[in-house]
């Protein structure tokens, strides 16, 4: 919010005028080409008291100020203003520079441009780099989501969460038990899971006025992962839970008119990282050991193994109904296959690199990797198109269309345009 400082002092001191009896001059008593003969006779003495006086106000009001917002004079959000507000406008193009220290990897998604949350600050900005929105947030552990131009922002671990658009969000929401994850729909529908008494884990769904529609507590399992369908009607939500040791996955998929799960679905040793509606009626679940695609109508799930391969980069295009997965080979995250899976969950094509894939990024027939300060494209069948430098100190790897990409690096963002 942007604040201004400013205020008018002025001091009137008219004495007498020789030629009247009047005590106190008043303009509106004076004919207009009469203004400049009246004059006010001030001392310089007075005028340097005055002067004083006023200086020692504007400097105690700045410091009542300063005290007020001392959580605002954070070194990038000073840069942030001086840049935008002072100089009018960003700097436009890229690379553009990150405000705040540090961009975790799942807060960076491009979407019709690109939109980040760093420690301190939400942006989103243009395929040309114009600025769209920003807004500061008090979150110690943000975590982003994003579907269309709304946005979401939950504080991981903590008491709160805010909802928006790419342009302005909303003020922030407290929550009474600390958040494990949340998801938002293109239609601005939302939902949000916490931490409660007496069960492991609640579901929180509110329509797009804010207004809560659904909950539903989970007395067995600890969510931590959930996806929203498009006409937020109902949800999948994952979770675990401890046995003998051993780590249990589980799917719930809700519908919000019916008090009990529609189905529940055992994962075995698995614990989801992500799961993301393909389609109205797919969903695609990635884990730790395996990934599945669960087919909501038919109750099935078709899994794909990674074959005690590691997992170390996927992505999910849900244009194409499909999602793509990086596997070492090595073990160590070296030596990586890629692997495509379509909306039935059946891999169409696996193709083994060299390459130590770092981060990956899914486009209709184009799948982006980086591997360290390189990134390669590929087609779906396993053929490589394009390299370029993607730069020191890259994390990861966005795919804007089909040759061209945004990279994340540790204070800027990057944006390759030609894929040689």
């Amino acid at each position: 919010m942007k604040r201004k400082i400013g205020g008018r002092y002025s001091v009137r001191n008219v004495e007498k005028r020789k030629k009247t009896k009047r005590e106190v001059i008043s303009y509106e008593d004076v004919p207009l080409e009469e203004y400049n003969d009246e004059r006010t006779e001030i001392s310089k003495d007075a005028v340097k008291r005055i002067l004083i006086i006023a200086g020692i106000i504007v400097v105690l009001g700045l410091v009542v100020f300063a005290v007020a917002n001392r959580d605002s004079f954070t070194p990038d959000k000073i840069s942030h203003w001086v840049k935008y507000d002072v100089l009018g406008s960003r700097d436009e193009g890229f690379p553009a520079s990150i405000i705040g220290s540090s961009v975790n990897d799942a807060n960076f998604i491009c979407d019709g441009g690109i939109m980040y949350v760093s420690d301190t600050s939400f942006e989103a900005l243009s395929s040309s780099g114009n600025e769209i929105g920003y807004n500061q947030h008090g979150f110690s552990k943000p975590i982003l989501c994003s579907a269309g131009d709304n946005v979401l922002i939950y504080n991981l671990g903590g008491n709160g969460y805010v909802t928006g658009t790419k342009e302005k969000l909303n003020a922030s929401k407290d929550t009474e038990n600390y958040v494990i994850t949340a998801d938002i729909n293109a239609k601005g529908y939302y939902c949000v899971v916490t931490q409660t008494d007496g069960y492991l884990s609640k579901i929180h769904v509110y329509n797009n006025n804010r207004e809560k529609i659904y909950a539903y507590s989970f007395s067995d399992y600890y969510i931590n992962s959930v996806a929203l369908n498009s006409s937020g009607t109902g949800c999948v939500a994952c979770g675990v839970t401890g046995d003998n040791g051993s780590l249990l996955g589980i799917a719930y998929v809700l519908d919000f008119t019916k008090e009990t799960p529609v189905s529940i679905h055992n994962l075995d040793e698995n614990a989801i990282y992500s799961v993301e509606y393909l389609n109205s009626n797919n969903v695609c679940m990635i884990g730790s050991k395996s990934s599945y695609t669960l087919d909501i109508r038919a109750g099935t799930l078709k899994q794909v193994d990674y074959s005690n391969m590691q997992l170390t980069a996927y992505d999910i295009d849900a244009d194409t109904n499909s999602f793509v997965l990086s596997l070492s080979r090595s073990g160590d995250g070296r030596t990586c296959s890629i692997e495509y899976v379509n909306s039935s969950g059946e891999v169409v094509n696996v193709n083994d690199t060299d390459y130590s894939i770092e981060s990956m990024s899914l486009y209709k027939n184009r799948v982006a990797i980086l591997d360290s300060d390189k990134c390669y494209l590929f087609d779906t069948e396993g053929n490589k198109v394009g390299k370029c430098d993607a730069g020191n100190g890259s994390k990861a790897v966005k795919l804007e269309n089909t040759g061209e990409a945004y990279i994340l690096g540790i204070n800027e963002i990057r944006k390759i345009v030609d894929f040689k």
